[in-house]
């Protein structure tokens, strides 16, 4: 009998504990007020934002539907890039080519980053535009303007990426009231690519084909070959030096004027790019000195920034070489010089990377410079000028070329 009673007490009491939780849950609940979403905050997907615009700096008064269709364009764009979800570009142009080439270009980046092991998505992302030039001729209406881009990458884990001063050409025609991009211009690598070669809707097919199949096969031997290798064995160079290359010192200096210039230094930004002067001045940074020894040279000697200093291979402390501002130079520089001066190993293993590195991009060659900044869990992110970059990955990159300089020392 008392056990029977204890088992009924037993029960009751449990039954009373339950109905306990359940009363605090219910008030909790009540309690707390439904948050709803901000009125200039909508949110699809149940996370991807419906709109990526940050600031929207405007001097030169563009009509208001105008810019609109400018920014509805960004925001497909951003999207697609957020999700590796390509959208809908087809309302946005008066004409099949241009609607091409922009869904081309942006299908290219996504395959690209889709093609990882990774999660090349983004958690968070905005972009700002600057007009910079302003014109309209009835009903076409031309609007140049400077798209700075800040992007957290889900692999990366909250350290955002960032890209500034990249130039879009506007071309815009209205008719009874229908605003559509004519033109399109975006002076970005993955974009110029094919916007360059768009003879026809066929060739812009025939151009993306080819660029992916690139890259598609770099990957390839990147991930099963030289990944391996770096894995297997640390890196070690043949060649000796005697001045040890400062990284930090040199990083330090490329994180304080990646969207910056020196004013100690000429500027060659308006005169095809500062990204090779900019990884120059990197190095000087990092501790290796001026080569102006010898047929093989690398220098700057700056007299006045104002002015470009004058070619000058004489064996003095005087003038500039080409290797110092010049993408092709430098790397014809780095593989041949021996003796006095810069010490590197051109072509390297992408793997081996470090921070203060140099690595040249480009399609159809290399054309640009960009200098290490961060390796983070094996993902190399760097630095640049014109475009400028902070952070950025390199996998990032539509590139169908990426060739890494290992910078040594020096003698």
């Amino acid at each position: 009998m008392r056990v029977k009673n204890s088992v009924v007490m037993i029960a009751i009491l449990s039954l009373m504990l339950i109905l306990t939780v359940l009363g605090a849950l219910n008030r909790k609940k009540d309690d707390v007020p439904e948050v709803k979403p901000s009125d200039d905050v909508v949110v699809v997907n149940d996370s991807v934002p419906e709109s990526f615009k940050g600031n929207i700096d405007d001097t030169y008064g563009v009509p208001a539907e105008v810019m609109d269709l400018i920014c509805s364009y960004m925001d497909s764009y951003y999207r697609s890039i957020y999700t590796l979800e390509e959208q809908d570009f087809s309302s946005y142009f008066s004409n099949d080519l241009m609607k091409e080439v922009s869904e081309k270009a942006i299908r290219l980046l996504i395959e690209n980053r889709k093609q990882y092991d990774f999660d090349f998505r983004m958690n968070s992302a905005h972009y700002d535009l600057k007009v910079f030039n302003y014109k309209q001729e009835n009903n076409v209406y031309h609007v140049d303007v400077m798209e700075d881009d800040y992007m957290s990458f889900v692999f990366l884990d909250g350290l955002e990426s960032q890209a500034f001063d990249i130039e879009n050409y506007f071309e815009i025609v209205e008719d009874n009231g229908a605003y559509k991009i004519k033109d399109l211009e975006k002076v970005q690598g993955y974009y110029m690519g094919i916007y360059e070669e768009a003879e026809s809707v066929e060739k812009v097919e025939e151009t993306y084909q080819y660029f992916l199949k690139q890259l598609k096969d770099m990957y390839a031997y990147n991930s099963e070959i030289l990944k391996p290798k770096a894995q297997a064995n640390p890196y070690s160079s043949a060649k000796t030096y005697t001045i040890n290359y400062d990284r930090a010192a040199a990083v330090a200096y490329a994180d304080k004027y990646y969207h910056s210039r020196n004013p100690e230094w000429y500027n060659f930004t308006d005169e095809g790019g500062n990204c090779q002067n900019y990884a120059s001045q990197s190095i000087l940074s990092g501790g290796l000195p001026m080569d102006y020894n010898g047929d093989l040279q690398w220098k700057c000697f700056i007299t006045d920034p104002e002015y470009d200093p004058e070619i000058n291979g004489e064996e003095t402390k005087a003038g500039r070489t080409r290797s110092w501002v010049n993408v092709g130079y430098f790397y014809n520089y780095c593989k041949d010089n021996e003796g006095k001066g810069l010490v590197a190993d051109v072509n390297a293993n992408i793997y081996y990377a470090q921070p203060g590195d140099i690595i040249m991009v480009g399609n159809y060659g290399l054309s640009h410079t960009v200098i290490v900044s961060k390796v983070v869990d094996g993902h190399v992110l760097v630095n640049s000028n014109s475009i400028d970059m902070k952070d950025y990955p390199i996998e990032a990159y539509a590139y169908t070329n990426i060739m890494l300089i290992k910078i040594l020392g020096s003698n």
